[in-house]
């Protein structure tokens, strides 16, 4: 039997940050991979599939013979072996990454994470496993050095690795999988015009937006209404949402609470004359829809174009209808090599009223990059009554979650394990603001809209307005000085949709 690092194996490469030891302890020991792969895998769980042997290449695991792993006839489901050799095989090659998680695996707390998938399996099967099923998966050892080379280069890793299915000694199948595995940041397109996108990257990106409007969808209507929300997140999206919200029940709350905050301030934006909407991020946003913006206001929607395409595809295959007298601009970017001023300088009228939204974005910027964002922003709230919001988490749960409640730890844990982590925070909104040359209006938590609650992650999650520079001494926008206006915000009925039953499609005007 393959043996692990318990008999004193060693094996360490250059190549990579830290050594076999380090890895095999935070990464890739048997107990710690196999959790980490039934907490994404539920089924794996549910039959009880373990890893139970690692080394730089290797593995080893056991599909047990009980009945839930077996068919009719009490031997193991073709279906399920295929599956443990998927896993078996996709943890040989990753065991070569040292110190890099595999997204959709491990908790991932940076940029650097390993994205893979299976692109092939064959099986040739001997005969029907009567008994706990071994699998071992190796990856040619000659190999090993130009696999992780290539990795590191950023450049993609296809490989075959060979497997051996056993009762004991009994050999029950052979097979081979071929995986592909490259760095994350690699599968990133920059810019807005590089042809073909990966497609796994396409799916992280539509994945987000869904899930998000999964979430949305699951809102009774208390602090908001979208009866738009479930037909666009699609079966994946409300799968997604809801498998996340399991495991971090308060993301249904807090995206409620965030949603409702910024329906207020639109909706007071728009009944104040404001007629300019950026939302910067617009994913599957459907504001549009259904606040019942007044005729003449015109919604500019940034986004990375593959997500704008499929937006625009979503609309009009369920005959979205755009309200009459409303513009819908899409405008494609990508915010880590493009400024705001060059997508919309020409586009937007600064002599005129806008409201920027840049929703559920900056904790996934570095500090550097959410200060220039926000003064590309401030460039153009040239108008006195113009207004930004956004919302932030606080800094400490971000950089040092284990300081915190459980609570807050398990929902930074989810973000890690959701392959997108939380990399900034601060604690004090107001000087952050100032720094980016833009004055801080309000700042809300979103426990005020629990006011029973007592959990503390609602209270680090905060909804920022600001405006730009005052023109005059204390000038405040029209938006927050208008208390006549109602504070509950009409909204499309819960139920009712507008769509578009004539031939053509929804308007992209």
């Amino acid at each position: 039997m393959m043996k692990s690092l318990d008999d004193g194996s060693r094996a360490a490469s250059a190549l990579f940050e830290i050594d076999w030891s380090e890895d095999f302890a935070c990464r890739t020991n048997p107990p710690m991979f196999t959790a980490f792969l039934r907490e994404q895998v539920p089924v794996l769980e549910y039959v009880d599939w373990k890893i139970t042997a690692v080394r730089p290449g290797e593995v080893e695991t056991v599909l047990p013979l009980n009945p839930n792993s077996t068919n009719q006839h009490f031997t193991h489901q073709a279906a399920l072996i295929v599956l443990s050799a998927d896993y078996s095989g996709g943890a040989a090659l990753a065991s070569l990454f040292l110190g890099w998680p595999v997204i959709g695996v491990h908790p991932v707390d940076s940029q650097k994470s390993v994205s893979m998938w299976l692109l092939k399996a064959e099986m040739k099967y001997v005969r029907p496993s009567t008994g706990d099923l071994t699998v071992k998966a190796s990856v040619d050892s000659d190999r090993h050095e130009r696999i992780q080379k290539r990795f590191l280069q950023g450049k993609p890793v296809i490989e075959t690795i060979t497997m051996q299915f056993m009762n004991g000694d009994e050999l029950i199948a052979e097979g081979t999988c071929t995986y592909f595995a490259r760095q994350s940041t690699a599968l990133q397109t920059n810019g807005i015009n590089n042809g073909k996108i990966n497609s796994l990257y396409a799916l992280k990106l539509t994945s987000s937006a869904e899930m998000i409007a999964g979430v949305r969808a699951q809102e009774n209507g208390t602090l908001f209404s979208d009866p738009y929300a479930e037909t666009m997140a699609g079966q994946h999206g409300v799968a997604v949402a809801s498998r996340f919200c399991q495991r971090t029940p308060q993301l249904g709350p807090m995206v409620a609470a965030r949603t409702r905050h910024l329906d207020e301030l639109m909706h007071r934006f728009m009944q104040s004359g404001g007629r300019h909407i950026v939302n910067i991020g617009v994913g599957w946003d459907m504001r549009l829809f259904r606040l019942n913006p007044p005729e003449g206001t015109t919604f500019y929607e940034l986004d990375f174009p593959s997500t704008l395409d499929e937006r625009t595809v979503r609309l009009e295959k369920n005959n979205f209808k755009i309200p009459k007298g409303i513009a819908r601009v899409p405008l494609p970017i990508d915010l880590r090599c493009m400024t705001l001023p060059d997508v919309l300088d020409g586009v937007v009228p600064k002599d005129e009223p806008i409201l920027f939204v840049w929703e559920g974005m900056s904790m996934y910027f570095e500090e550097p990059d959410t200060l220039r964002i926000l003064g590309e922003i401030k460039s153009m709230l040239t108008h006195s009554d113009s207004m930004l919001w956004f919302d932030l988490v606080d800094r400490e749960p971000v950089v040092n979650p284990a300081a915190f409640p459980e609570s807050i730890q398990n929902f930074m844990h989810g973000m890690q394990i959701l392959g997108e982590p939380f990399v900034f925070g601060s604690d004090a909104p107001q000087e952050l603001l100032e720094k980016a040359g833009l004055r801080c209006l309000d700042v809300v938590t979103s426990d005020v809209y629990f006011p029973e609650t007592t959990d503390p992650l609602f209270s680090i999650y905060q909804f920022c307005t600001a405006a730009g520079a005052a023109t005059e001494t204390h000038h405040v926008p029209k938006a927050f000085r208008r208390p006549d206006l109602p504070h509950k915000v009409p909204t499309v009925p819960r139920g009712q949709v507008v769509v578009d039953n004539s031939q053509s499609s929804a308007s992209t005007s």
